[in-house]
């Protein structure tokens, strides 16, 4: 039963009688649901197929102007979000080159099975579940059929084109008016995963800068956030010192710069990033400085190790107390062990000194909170770390990034960004004046010949004018007024 004519139309009736007796047929309602599922899928991707197919007779009128001659017409299937879909376009070739327009204009890039949307859907699954898991959601609910390999294929893929967008982004990208905050804050910290090919450990390098906070509801989140992530500190630190200034005027904005003192994050790294801003405070995680004292004490009693951690926020002068509050931990020794750990743990504080005192103590007025990095771990930790998850340095890469690319909401533009820097949606624009110019210079064209063509036919001493015909068209004087018309 043809539900779809050719020319495009849809017998309701037939349609009606096709849904009816998939459900008479149908055993039980999950499967008639199925069936109607993957009739109205099929159905859709008819009536796309013959949309595609005016589209590139469009597009081939436009590119036939310019020299384009069809090479021949082939047929292709590719997965998109709404279903499997098979369609035929033109080849057009020119002095040796050739493409197809309809792929071009839909985006659909050669040799891939799966369209920038289904790429998408595939990305976000895997992004928040393991390869083999997203593999069978997605053929248990989109009804796509994709190995584990796969779809680590395309996630490979789509970090790559995360990558190269985001950098452009902080590199290339360069405001007109730059804002000038009063304060912003930028945080960084490391994540060590488990690493396949080195038999042992990973660090992936985190940074994110951030110019306030907000109340939405119960939550506060972070007003303008941008958050960056790599497996090279080296790149990440001049990405994000691009971004910088590429966004921001910092000569009037207070910096407040907040890490774990480990290597990468001390005070001169972030002092390199922020150069020519009005004032920069450095300042020591304090989780990393209460985790510290508490590994550290841990054979005193809790209410003393609580007691220093307190005091240490609420103290004018750091560098007088240490020596009192290490004298008292002393004092609860019992090993020689004991007594190093209370030394290590005074040369700590003591060389830290400068970056302890809180927001307040230091006289800072501002509703930011500094620790927020920490907790944005979670983010990529709960999807690469635990249930013995290992990573290649590739694979490692590419998770990362698109990670970071769903967090700062730019994954669809990532997969849409070209390597020289031209969207598709900047390149439809492009493609639209093209056609628009072409379409003036055909009508122009029509018009010119049509002028030429009056002027051939016109022939001097000849009168124009008509018989009146007033009887039937077969009679002797109406063929004679249809012979002397076509003359």
């Amino acid at each position: 039963m043809d539900i779809i004519t050719k020319t495009g139309e849809i017998w309701s009736e037939n349609a009606i009688g096709a849904v009816i007796s998939i459900i008479k047929e149908s055993d039980d309602s999950i499967e008639s649901e199925r069936k109607l599922s993957h009739w109205l899928e099929e159905m859709n991707c008819q009536l796309i197929a013959m949309a595609l197919e005016r589209i590139d007779a469009e597009l081939y009128q436009i590119y036939r102007s310019q020299g384009w001659r069809v090479a021949r017409r082939d047929s292709r299937t590719i997965y998109c979000r709404y279903g499997e879909l098979t369609y035929t376009r033109r080849l057009l070739q020119k002095d040796g080159k050739s493409f197809y327009p309809l792929d071009r204009k839909m985006g659909f890039e050669p040799r891939k099975h799966y369209s920038m949307g289904m790429i998408e859907r595939i990305v976000e699954a895997v992004a928040i579940t393991t390869s083999r898991s997203a593999s069978e959601l997605l053929q248990s609910l989109a009804g796509i059929t994709i190995s584990h390999q796969s779809v680590i294929s395309l996630k490979n893929y789509a970090g790559k084109k995360a990558k190269a967008y985001e950098k452009a982004l902080a590199e290339e990208e360069k405001v007109e008016k730059p804002t000038q905050p009063e304060i912003i804050a930028i945080e960084g910290d490391g994540i060590v995963l488990k690493n396949k090919e080195k038999g042992g450990v990973s660090e992936v390098h985190r940074l994110q800068v951030y110019e306030g906070v907000r109340k939405n509801g119960n939550r506060t989140e972070l007003v303008g956030l941008r958050c960056f992530a790599s497996t090279s500190r080296k790149e990440l630190f001049a990405m994000v010192r691009s971004y910088l200034l590429g966004h921001y005027d910092l000569s009037k904005t207070t910096v407040l710069s907040n890490g774990d003192g480990g290597s990468g994050y001390q005070f001169q790294d972030f002092e390199r990033m922020v150069e020519g801003c009005l004032d920069h405070q450095h300042f020591r995680d304090c989780y990393h400085v209460h985790e510290k004292i508490r590994n550290r004490l841990s054979f005193c009693n809790k209410e003393l190790v609580d007691h220093i951690i307190r005091e240490l926020h609420r103290t004018d002068n750091i560098m007088k107390q240490i020596p009192v509050w290490m004298d008292t931990a002393r004092s609860c020794a019992r090993t020689e062990a004991d007594l190093e750990e209370v030394d290590k743990l005074q040369s700590y504080l003591e060389r830290n000194a400068p970056y302890i005192p809180s927001l307040s103590q230091r006289g800072i007025h501002t509703e930011i909170h500094l620790g927020t990095a920490e907790t944005n771990h979670r983010f990529y930790s709960y999807r690469m770390k635990r249930q013995g998850r290992s990573w290649s340095s590739e694979g490692m890469e590419c998770m990362v990034w698109v990670l970071t690319a769903r967090k700062n909401k730019t994954l669809t533009a990532a997969l849409l960004y070209h390597a020289n820097g031209k969207s598709y949606k900047k390149m439809d624009r492009a493609m639209h004046k093209a056609a628009v110019q072409t379409e003036r210079k055909i009508a122009q064209n029509v018009r010119s010949e049509a002028q030429k063509r009056k002027m051939r036919n016109y022939r001097p001493g000849c009168l124009e004018g008509r018989i009146g015909v007033y009887g039937a068209s077969s009679s002797p004087m109406g063929r004679l007024a249809r012979a002397i018309q076509k003359y």
